[in-house]
């Protein structure tokens, strides 16, 4: 494929695109108001930024800004539907954005080890504090690090008992 070509088909998807935005809307699978247009604005620039990558598969680095923006959208897509203060619960996925986005590069890039350890550390904390913000969730986490504590010290205690 060409530059010239490349280039001619991201047009084409960006249409695509909005037209399936539309159509879902007129079907009534989304609600699409003019006064929240801005957050699908902020979802098509996360679309453009993979197809970027799709287009150039070398430049693995639009996929860190493309997930952000992808997740980020879809955040605030769904706070305009359904009430901004949904945001008190989902608030934890500006940390689990740029830790999908690390975690994308490292599959579809040059396996760089060093995005796995930020990409865990945000992974880890968003879950806890994504956990932690639904109610009946805030109680099963740390019932399951208990449970993985103590089957690791009963584990150590068998092995030892082996020797």
């Amino acid at each position: 494929m060409t530059d010239g070509t490349r280039r001619s088909v991201v047009p084409g998807l960006i249409f695509i695109t909005l037209g399936i935005i539309f159509l879902l809307n007129n079907f009534g699978a989304i609600d699409f108001e003019w006064d929240n247009f801005w957050a699908y604005i902020i979802l098509l620039v996360g679309i453009i930024f993979w197809i970027g990558f799709l287009a150039d598969r070398s430049k693995y680095g639009l996929i860190m800004p493309g997930t952000i923006f992808l997740v980020v959208g879809f955040m605030f897509i769904y706070c305009a539907r359904y009430g901004w203060d949904e945001m008190e619960q989902i608030w934890p996925f500006f940390l689990l954005a740029p830790a999908l986005g690390m975690f994308g590069m490292y599959l579809l890039g040059k396996h760089d080890r060093g995005l796995l350890i930020p990409a865990f550390i945000l992974s880890a904390l968003g879950i806890i504090f994504l956990l932690q913000s639904y109610y009946w969730l805030r109680y099963l986490w740390p019932v399951a690090l208990i449970a993985i504590g103590a089957s690791m010290l009963i584990s150590k205690k068998s092995k030892d008992e082996q020797i």
